[in-house]
């Protein structure tokens, strides 16, 4: 057994020593070729895992190599050179984002100066190319939704302002579940005009169709675009916005309006933001439900440089919504709320993500039916993971759940969506 044990150990010296060997020879695909077959043995093995992610970079292989250098990360977190081969993978993979955040982690670090000259010129074609950027996904689905609806399970409600007679309540009204396939595509676009203004616009769309209940089909289509100024750490973004819903193929609600954002980035893993937003919302076929809508927020997001690459944000916000028509007071509401979040690597492409979510909202009249003034509290819980099957495709499993507490029974409600997805970036 000593023998077998030293005989091992000496072979996988044998092998990462051959691998710096051709690496230096510029025989990359070799070096690759050599160390790939011994990957499930040898993985978590930091130098072993080193030489594979170089390997794989340098013969084009570079989603291998962030599996490969994501180890080496997970358990050493301030491996400058590691952290700058990813970097190097992830440009390589068109996720720039990803790659200059890196980059700029480790150019301030003690490196060599060979590097830290590669360094600056990835930064400056990251820098050349971002002068018009355009990115693009594509996004199919299916799932199930328990109540695609949102309404109440109750099938009979008791009415005040009839003396409390108990009605029966329209099937089409109540809690139905099914089945979805889902399809969402969009763009965005950035244009710099100069080293402090660009033109940022983005467009969307998407559908859920339903086998059974498809008088619930719906379509979004999102539209936007802004000027962004930014000097230094902080950037303002100043912009239009235009949405329009349809349910059942017919138009359902109209959005307009207009979005603001101060954004300070105290270094490349903490960024705070203060928001505001007014939207104008306008029902074809009901329009005493119109409404103006004011949202002020702030938020924060914090990306930690340890193992499993944590990043955390949570936001906070209130606003109100305000009816046209004065004979509905009932329509309009006070809202305030917070959201939280965390997302952890884990390597070899894999991710997960959790989210929660509360929101009060008071509304401002008596419901004429029910004699109360409404208030719903509202609870959205969300957990996923993800899977990076290859290079700008991605495999996402998620479950979310609504719990909305309502002193108007017909407006109280839960529901569960749980769905898998496949999107593709470009």
């Amino acid at each position: 057994m000593l023998l077998f044990v030293a005989s091992g150990a000496a072979f996988c010296d044998e092998l990462t020593d051959r691998a710096k060997q051709l690496l230096e020879q510029r025989r990359a695909r070799e070096a690759y070729e050599l160390l790939l077959p011994h990957e499930s043995e040898r993985a978590g093995d930091i130098e072993y895992d080193y030489l594979l992610g170089i390997a794989a970079n340098d013969s084009g292989q570079h989603e291998r190599a962030v599996f490969a250098l994501e180890r080496v990360l997970a358990l050493q977190p301030q491996n400058h050179l590691a952290r700058a081969e990813i970097a190097r993978a992830y440009l390589a993979m068109g996720e720039r984002d990803a790659a200059r955040r890196e980059f700029e982690t480790v150019r301030g670090q003690p490196i060599p100066e060979q590097a830290k000259a590669n360094i600056e010129r990835f930064l400056a074609a990251i820098r050349a190319a971002d002068t018009t950027r355009v990115d693009g996904f594509i996004e199919l689905g299916a799932g199930y939704d328990s109540n695609v609806n949102a309404a109440t399970s109750a099938a009979q409600v008791a009415l005040p302002a009839l003396g409390g007679v108990i009605a029966t309540l329209d099937p089409l009204t109540t809690r139905r579940g099914d089945s979805f396939g889902a399809l969402a595509g969009g763009i965005s676009v950035t244009h710099k005009l100069s080293e402090a203004w660009a033109l940022v616009g983005n467009a969307s769309g998407s559908a859920r169709l339903h086998p059974h209940e498809d008088q619930f089909d719906q379509m979004t289509l999102d539209g936007s675009l802004g000027a962004r100024w930014s000097r230094g750490s902080d950037a303002i973004t100043l912009g239009g916005q235009l949405q329009s819903f349809q349910l059942d193929y017919a138009r359902y609600r109209e959005v307009a309006g207009a979005v603001a954002q101060w954004q300070h980035s105290y270094d490349d893993n903490r960024q705070i933001s203060l928001f505001g937003q007014h939207a104008r919302l306008r029902y074809p076929t009901q329009s005493l439900r119109d409404a103006d809508r004011d949202v002020l927020g702030i938020a924060y997001g914090h990306a930690f440089t340890v193992r499993y690459a944590p990043v955390v944000f949570g936001s906070a916000y209130a606003g109100r919504e305000r009816q046209l028509a004065s004979e509905v007071p009932n329509v309009g509401y006070d809202l305030w709320g917070v959201r939280v979040g965390a997302q952890l690597s884990f390597g070899r492409g894999w991710g997960v993500f959790a989210s929660a979510a509360y929101e009060e909202r008071d509304y401002g009249g008596s419901e004429p039916i029910f004699l109360e003034t409404r208030r719903d509290r509202q609870t959205d819980l969300g957990i996923g993971v993800s899977y990076l099957l290859r290079a700008h495709t991605t495999v996402i499993a998620q479950v979310a759940y609504t719990d909305n507490r309502s002193n108007i029974p017909i407006s109280q409600f839960d529901r569960t969506v749980a769905g898998i997805s496949m999107r593709f970036t470009f």
